[in-house]
């Protein structure tokens, strides 16, 4: 390769590259099964708020346009993510998103297995583990 990046033909820059969630909490492992992988674009539109919600498996997306606030129900914590970004997303952890003015396009990656929602609603501070 040369060792002017500008003239490789393939260049790689890490988005994200983390052993824990956004709110520092650590992946443990991946889910048990046959491994699924799932990529979904998602266009959240400007005020809305996301239902609490809870994921049993690794994900990680990009904001592509706009911003998200996520926010953990149990903490309170908060988190905005802005066009470019890259977040960590937290597995069993009850949280939501929200967006202002701006709807909020974003690609996420989820790491599951077959037949495992990507998502799950909840109106319990306890998800299943």
């Amino acid at each position: 390769m040369s060792k002017d990046n500008d003239r490789d033909p393939v260049r790689k820059e890490i988005l994200l590259q983390t052993q824990q969630a956004w709110n520092g909490d650590k992946y443990i492992s991946y889910p048990k099964g046959s491994p699924e992988l799932t990529i979904l674009k998602i266009t959240i539109q400007p005020n809305s708020v996301v239902d609490w919600h809870f994921h049993e498996m690794p994900n990680a997306g990009m904001v592509l346009s706009g911003h998200i606030t996520v926010e953990e129900k149990s903490s309170g914590a908060i988190k905005l993510i802005s066009e470019g970004q890259a977040l960590a997303e937290t597995v069993n952890t009850i949280h939501r998103g929200f967006t202002d003015e701006q709807e909020a396009v974003l690609i996420v990656f989820y790491a599951g297995t077959s037949g495992m929602p990507l998502s799950s609603p909840t109106e319990s501070d306890n998800p299943p583990i």
